[in-house]
């Protein structure tokens, strides 16, 4: 389990919604397989219209589940396409040797996921945040740019 709440060391505010709306996204100090990467910025797009839908979501999981957890003779069925396979598997390994090789710190982090320490102010329940006057939602400057293939943005309007 590597995933860590995001925006944990900030207060949820006014300032965070807006730095969210400029195009803000959270932050992964790991590697993520470039698939999954590609999923997370549909799924964090700021016009909800561009964003996959669940059941979307639930086929790509399901077909990614199916592509490892099939045999090698099965691959060699005309049915599917072994580089699929090959590809998928390829970055989950590529990503695990990149993560295995960060400092011990880093490590601990992401195994135990729990590992920092989370604001006073940041609320992870359901609550009404009545803002008035938020910019209109954009996407960060950088996390979407195709030549950007990890899932750290390090650019946003509001910085």
């Amino acid at each position: 389990n590597f995933w860590i709440t995001p925006y944990h060391d900030v207060s949820h505010d006014i300032n965070l919604a807006i730095k969210i709306c400029q195009g803000l996204r959270p932050r992964f100090n790991i590697k993520v397989p470039q698939l999954f990467v590609h999923l997370i910025k549909k799924c964090l797009d700021a016009y909800p219209l561009n964003r996959p839908k669940t059941e979307e979501i639930r086929k790509i999981l399901s077909e990614w589940y199916d592509r490892l957890s099939r045999s090698d003779s099965e691959w060699d069925d005309r049915l599917y396409d072994q580089s699929d396979q090959s590809e998928l598997q390829k970055q989950i390994k590529e990503a695990d040797e990149i993560n295995s090789s960060l400092p011990s710190n880093s490590i601990l982090s992401i195994s135990l996921g729990l590992t920092y320490e989370t604001h006073s102010e940041a609320v992870y329940t359901s609550r009404l945040l009545n803002f008035n006057n938020l910019p209109e939602p954009k996407n960060s400057d950088d996390y979407y740019d195709e030549r950007n293939d990890n899932i750290i943005s390090e650019k946003f309007s509001g910085k």
